[in-house]
């Protein structure tokens, strides 16, 4: 009988396990065989060792990446939690009525679900450089200027951040409100009892009922910016120069601009060694969490 179940378990799970070797483990195996060859638009496979590895060390823009990609991850993840935190705070805590709350959620939905095409051409005339564009319009109208500003060429990192906080909001936003609702209603009625104030009630219990899923969307988060270049090739491209060029936009262009897989596949192979560093960081951080709980419980 019990011969029978894992036949019938492995007959279920056959096409999915199929479809996953196809399309991850394949295609993961030959990015880290790619990475060691001198593979480029002849489709020569021809084994190169660690040269690529060393043209990036060498690659005069490697640094200015390697900033633009610390400080984009940084940035948004700092602001995603704090906003989230926020709103999820506000639409749950704070406004009682169910409606109104959903009604806020669902506006916080919209960036996220809009295709990222349309949202980054709403960006795009939104920040238009001639006197036509959205911004430029109101910024002339306030100082009286005659000359509009080229914002996404001024201020490219700035851009594509505030671009990516508004895709980012909807996702924390719904976790962090789903876990204040699963609070116990005790522990605000215990503290309003005590005379507690509502920043006082934000601090002592919502933050440390939320520590745990505050570690899951820094992870989520961060495994998302680090591998995610979309809205960054659609509103500047990398530019100007590679003002806004992080990591993972770096391989694209190396790989299918300008045709050199190879070295395309090194530099994706770095970003997946990072990857995987801050995964088994972050695991070992929040198991020590959940070990200091139990603890602190027994």
């Amino acid at each position: 009988m019990r011969r029978k179940n894992n036949v019938q378990a492995y007959a279920f799970l056959t096409p999915f396990l199929i479809l996953v070797t196809v399309l991850y483990i394949l295609p993961a195996i030959l990015t880290i065989v790619m990475a060691f060859t001198d593979l480029d638009k002849t489709f020569i496979w021809k084994m190169a060792g660690l040269k690529n590895f060393q043209r990036i060390f060498r690659d005069p823009n490697t640094l200015t990446i390697l900033k633009n990609t610390v400080v984009y991850v940084g940035v948004c993840i700092s602001a995603t939690l704090l906003i989230d935190l926020m709103f999820a705070t506000l639409t749950t805590h704070f406004i009682k009525t169910e409606r109104v709350s959903s009604f806020f959620k669902g506006v916080l939905m919209i960036p996220m679900i809009t295709p990222a095409v349309v949202y980054s051409v709403l960006w795009i005339w939104l920040l238009a450089s001639t006197g036509d564009g959205v911004l430029n319009q109101i910024f002339m109208g306030i100082t009286g200027s005659s000359s509009p500003v080229n914002w996404i060429a001024k201020y490219p990192m700035q851009v594509v951040i505030m671009a990516k906080l508004m895709t980012s909001i909807a996702y924390g936003t719904t976790i962090f409100s789903s876990a204040i609702k699963s609070i116990p209603e005790n522990q605000f009625k215990a503290a309003w009892v005590d005379g507690a104030k509502e920043w006082e009630i934000v601090k002592s219990i919502i933050l440390p009922n939320l520590r745990f899923h505050i570690v899951f969307i820094a992870l989520w988060e961060t495994l998302g910016l680090l591998t995610d270049y979309t809205t960054i090739l659609l509103i500047t491209d990398g530019g100007p120069g590679v003002a806004s060029e992080v990591w993972a936009l770096s391989a694209y262009h190396k790989a299918f601009i300008n045709g050199k897989y190879g070295y395309g596949a090194a530099i994706s192979l770095m970003l997946i060694l990072v990857v995987l560093v801050l995964m088994v960081a972050i695991s070992i951080i929040n198991a020590r969490m959940e070990r200091s709980e139990r603890n602190g419980e027994t």
